[in-house]
């Protein structure tokens, strides 16, 4: 009996991990303001421990600072901006966040879909999580060229005009100074590994910093 509950577990978890859903958050204290990240695989730690990944880190480095914010990561893998807009209002409603990391479109940009769309799917996540409350920090990607020099600038370009749109913060690339290093990429070409996971969250910090307020100020 205990090892037909073991294996009906084990199962259930490959099945979570085969979804590559990641809906997490430490310990929390229910008087922390908490930071909802909504991402994809990128932010989601696939392919490596998830304490390892830049959103745990994240967590580790506000303790550090004496920040008393919880972070909650609701990344996917294969998220597209459009899932995400499908489901930013439960996330938003659940979660209560002060703040809000968008990580997406990454997945838009590989399938080359219209970028039109893919405009209008994140302003629908930025206009619901500023309606909430939430401060946004967007985070912007690029894709190779190789999806054309017209479509690929364009694309770039689309996270800027959001920022300046919105009015929100904007991180221009998050794998600056590593999507060309292949020492820091997995095997798969397209997912930063373990030792890329601190750069990341160097690259945010310095945007996510000036949304964040210390313990010893107040809210």
């Amino acid at each position: 009996m205990l090892f037909r509950l073991f294996l009906v577990l084990k199962i259930a978890l490959l099945s979570l991990c085969i979804l590559g859903l990641v809906a997490w958050a430490p310990a929390a204290n229910a008087e922390n303001p908490k930071i909802l990240i909504v991402g994809d695989s990128l932010s989601a730690a696939y392919g490596i421990p998830q304490q390892q990944g830049w959103a745990a880190l994240l967590q580790k480095k506000l303790q550090l600072k004496n920040y008393r914010y919880d972070v909650v990561n609701a990344s996917m893998s294969g998220e597209t901006t459009s899932g995400g807009a499908s489901r930013i209002n439960t996330a938003l409603q659940k979660t209560k966040p002060t703040i809000v990391i968008l990580e997406l479109g990454a997945n838009d940009g590989l399938r080359g879909l219209p970028i039109n769309e893919m405009i209008t799917n994140l302003s629908n996540i930025i206009r619901q999580s500023k309606q909430s409350g939430a401060k946004v920090l967007l985070i912007g990607m690029q894709i190779p060229p190789n999806y054309g020099p017209k479509y690929a600038e364009a694309f770039s370009q689309s996270y800027q005009r959001l920022s300046q749109e919105h009015k929100i913060p904007l991180v221009p690339f998050m794998l600056k100074n590593i999507a060309v290093q292949p020492d820091l990429i997995q095997q798969d070409g397209l997912h930063p590994n373990a030792l890329a996971q601190p750069m990341i969250l160097e690259n945010i910090w310095p945007q996510l910093k000036l949304l964040l307020k210390r313990k010893n100020t107040g809210y």
